[in-house]
């Protein structure tokens, strides 16, 4: 038997970059809200005690210790397989009061125009024979210019570095950002003026942390621990350090942490009432609400879902049209690198992800496709914020991978090696989906998520073109050796898309443009989980552009949905 507790108008599940920007529009709004978090929250000394280069290898399962480290799911590439361990190399989340955004990169992108009507755009231009077999394109069904307001207020919200005038294919926008770029540095200069000379059009990476004092929190000091860690001066602009606070200090918002949410609950008119959960002390716990907000990761945000299914919802919540799951999607990772043996050492360990040279032609349809035998792209970028543990793997491949003359030449040639990345743009298909293991169960006996995903044609072209590009600008800047890499499926990510798609049409979709599902009309889900599209960008921005979109629907239209 479950305890009661009081009845709230919002319970959120998560609060991560998704729920706890939701909490701070709710409460702004004047409404009450209970956030559930699966994980602790955390202290900046927290972070400052986990400071090694060591850490990059397991902060996140750190992290993650409450939950996500006890759940891991289980991967296949294609239906006709047994599912069995994740494939090496995954890129694990965390839970704690902030998410994601506390280890996110910092890099914070808005997505370009044509990303919301990639389908519509991509036939009007090259025709239906364009989109790739068994690519389940469509329209998000939101435009840029609707959220386009809504990334304005997050970037003066959070606090967010760029120079909107740099990049010629970026959308328009209404205003530049609230802070300067983040400070030049050598590796960035130095290949900004080789893109440049081949006709490429290079500009600094737009950044989630402060370049100057903001908010009554300091600049970064691009101490180098960043992609992966968190902040220990709060110059990343993470949930737990930007907008929870806020929406706290309305008194408004309760949190409650180390707590599990098994399932949401409806009633015999298919609304949902509230949430079953186990709280910190494994008491079992009914939160009643008005309006019930899925904001926990792609992953759980599906698993949550199918987990909650009832007698009216038998296939799981919102699931009747068995679209719960679809489409799933991760990024991957293309890249190319190159040894400069007369290199000065920069000291690229220092600073983030989010401070680097991008370059956006090779993004979206930002370039001409035609006979190219794929469709979309990448931006491509020299980023800073390595390690020497994590560079020490990057080495030509005509050194050897052990012994004593790779460490001779390790100690010998600090910093010679440049990379330049790419966010490979993965389509979503019909046969990559995210459902229920029919074997495996987690501590609390739930069904972990079976992944059911692998890259296809159009990925593996979009990477060989990318590759090339990417090679020819190292090789101009001076590189003796050069090498590329990528790509490979990544199945468990954190930039993780799909399953709760947004459309619509309930046919193909879980959700409406703001969020609500097509079934239940008082539940909603956030994140990137309902991302029609990967895109060639990072998700954070967009994550708290849409999730301010989707609330102030909600608060704006409260009767309606509510009654």
């Amino acid at each position: 038997m479950s305890q009661q507790m009081p009845k709230t108008d919002v319970v959120i599940i998560g609060m991560g970059a998704a729920g706890g920007t939701a909490a701070y529009a709710l409460t702004a709004a004047g409404y009450e809200v209970v956030g559930i978090e699966a994980g602790p929250r955390m202290d900046v000394s927290d972070f400052n005690a986990k400071l090694d280069e060591l850490g990059t290898y397991e902060y996140r399962n750190w992290m993650g210790e409450s939950k996500v480290n006890h759940e891991d799911p289980t991967y296949r590439a294609s239906e006709g397989e047994e599912a069995g361990p994740l494939p090496p190399g995954q890129i694990r989340m965390m839970n704690a009061v902030g998410g994601t955004s506390i280890h996110w990169g910092a890099q914070a992108w808005r997505l370009n125009e044509d990303e919301f009507t990639v389908r519509s755009s991509t036939v009007e231009r090259y025709g239906e024979e364009a989109i790739p077999e068994n690519a389940a394109l469509e329209d998000w069904g939101i435009t840029y210019d609707e959220l386009e307001p809504y990334y304005d207020q997050a970037e003066w919200l959070f606090g967010i570095a760029g120079d909107g005038s740099a990049n010629p294919h970026a959308a328009p926008r209404s205003r530049d950002y609230p802070m300067p770029p983040a400070q030049p540095f050598g590796p960035g200069e130095l290949l900004r003026g080789t893109m440049a000379e081949l006709g490429y059009n290079p500009f600094p990476i737009p950044s989630g942390f402060n370049t100057e004092a903001y908010d009554d929190r300091p600049a970064c000091s691009y101490c180098g621990m960043c992609s992966g860690f968190g902040c220990w001066n709060k110059s990343k602009v993470s949930a737990d350090v930007t907008v929870i606070p806020k929406a706290e200090a309305t008194g408004l918002l309760e949190i409650r942490t180390n707590s599990r949410v098994l399932r949401v609950v409806t009633d015999e008119n298919g609304r949902a009432t509230g949430v079953d959960y186990l709280d910190e002390l494994g008491a079992l716990r009914h939160q009643p609400a008005s309006i019930v907000i899925v904001a926990t990761y792609t992953y759980e945000n599906t698993r949550l879902l199918l987990t909650s299914a009832n007698e009216d919802f038998p296939n799981g919540l919102a699931n009747n049209n068995d679209q719960v799951g679809r489409y799933f999607m991760t990024h991957s990772f293309a890249g190319a690198q190159g040894y400069f043996p007369d290199l000065p050492n920069h000291n690229k360990w220092a600073g983030s992800p989010g401070q680097g040279i991008a370059i956006d032609d090779l993004n979206g349809d930002n370039f001409d496709h035609t006979d190219l035998g794929f469709i979309r792209g990448a931006f491509i970028s020299v980023a800073s914020g390595g390690t020497p543990i994590a560079a020490a793997k990057a080495v030509p491949p005509s050194v050897p991978r052990w012994g004593a003359e790779y460490k001779r030449w390790l100690h010998d040639n600090p910093g010679t090696i440049l990379g330049l990345t790419a966010l490979v743009d993965v389509l979503p298909y019909e046969t990559n989906r995210l459902d229920l293991d029919p074997v495996k169960t987690d501590p609390q006996g739930v069904p972990v998520v079976r992944i059911t995903y692998d890259i296809h044609e159009n990925e593996i072209a979009m990477t060989d073109h990318l590759r090339e590009k990417m090679e020819e600008i190292l090789v101009a800047a001076g590189a003796t050796e050069s090498w590329t890499f990528g790509p490979a499926p990544m199945p468990l990510f954190s930039h993780a898309y799909g399953g709760t798609r947004m459309g619509e049409d309930p046919a193909k979709s879980v959700v409406n443009k703001y969020g609500i599902t097509h079934e239940v009309p008082n539940l909603m889900v956030l994140g990137a989980s309902t991302f029609g599209t990967s895109s060639g960008y990072n998700p954070t921005e967009t994550v708290f552009a849409h999730s301010l979109y989707a609330i102030d629907h909600l608060v704006n239209n409260w009767e309606a949905i509510t009654q």
